[in-house]
């Protein structure tokens, strides 16, 4: 596989998507506290709000209005959902732990449009 050209996408949002949600899986249950970068994040929540990938994050997003409090990144329209820009990423990615992190009207429904994906 060294040698191999072909990948599950070509969009490096997804692959640091990855990373970033994958990493927040060992980290949550083990009590460590440190996050990815907020650039990275931020590049991971626009990718997420933007295509079902291999979670239903745009669908989860849809009709709700997220906003980071430690970055950059806002999106859509509709009932507010607050808090950082990780725990909007966690949480569009199907990881209902992080609800908790968040704040603001919105919440109730993102929480309908979770599944707690372990």
């Amino acid at each position: 596989m060294v040698t191999a050209t072909t990948a599950a996408s070509g969009h490096t949002a997804a692959w640091l998507g990855e990373v970033v949600v994958h990493g927040q899986d060992v980290r949550l249950p083990l009590g460590i506290d440190r996050a990815p970068s907020v650039g990275a994040a931020t590049a991971v929540a626009g990718f997420f709000v933007r295509r079902d990938f291999t979670v239903n994050s745009r669908r989860a997003a849809a009709g709700l209005r997220l906003e980071a409090t430690d970055g950059p990144f806002a999106h859509g329209s509709g009932p507010l959902v607050r808090g950082t820009t990780v725990a909007l990423v966690t949480a569009l990615a199907g990881r209902a732990a992080v609800l908790g992190e968040l704040d603001g009207p919105g919440v109730a429904t993102l929480r309908n449009a979770v599944p707690d994906i372990p």
